[in-house]
């Protein structure tokens, strides 16, 4: 587990590393001129991986603007569960497993930074901001299997969760980080040794605005 949250931090400060470089062009407002607009309905193409596991996905969003401060987002895509199995040389050798499922999910954000963004002029483009979100999230099990099988691979399964997130949109480009714990969850599995939902989840993502 300490591995694999180290392993986050290492893209997380990649991102993040990136991003200051966006954050020092705009000094110039006029570097992007859609800093401060919020559209009402916006849609994006998005990669993201997931936390814990090697969880990977391509998703398409649809975020609609409900209140000032307030959107309803919701997603369908299709997710990889990546695994190493068997001894040492197979995993140098990179032979993994995979499990290919589909997965939806509907959320509420509100972003409670936004107004505070906005009073000191910051960027705020398409509520590039902070937020805390309850997110309704299913996974079917899976239909697609390279190396693996239906009993070792991750499950179809639905969770509710709480979570903090991070946003930023920089002329087309959408970078965002989130995560928080599981408050309802219920597997799919029939099979016993893999009814296991973890008690959080993490996402680093990036993403192209439509």
């Amino acid at each position: 587990m300490l591995t694999l949250i180290q392993k986050m931090k290492n893209r997380l400060f990649i991102l993040l590393t990136l991003f200051s470089a966006f954050c020092f062009a705009q000094k110039s407002k006029n570097v992007d001129a859609y800093r401060d607009r919020i559209d009402n309905n916006i849609y994006r193409v998005v990669a993201t991986q997931y936390a814990p596991g090697y969880l990977y996905s391509l998703s398409f969003q649809y975020e609609k603007r409900i209140k000032k401060s307030l959107t309803l987002l919701a997603q369908m895509g299709t997710g990889i569960d990546v695994q190493h199995f068997g001894n040492l040389d197979n995993r140098l050798n990179k032979k993994n497993q995979y499990a290919f499922s589909a997965f939806g999910s509907v959320e509420s954000r509100y972003y409670f930074n936004l107004a505070h963004r906005i009073k000191k002029e910051k960027a705020v483009h398409n509520f590039s901001a902070f937020y805390l979100s309850l997110q309704e999230f299913i996974l079917s099990n899976p239909f697609i299997f390279v190396n693996q099988t239906a009993g070792n691979s991750t499950q179809g399964n639905i969770q509710t969760f709480f979570n903090l997130g991070w946003q930023k949109q920089y002329q087309s480009i959408y970078l965002h980080v989130y995560g928080g714990p599981s408050l309802f969850k219920k597997s799919f599995s029939k099979y016993e040794n893999n009814k296991y939902l973890d008690e959080w989840q993490m996402g680093i993502a990036i993403g192209l605005v439509l």
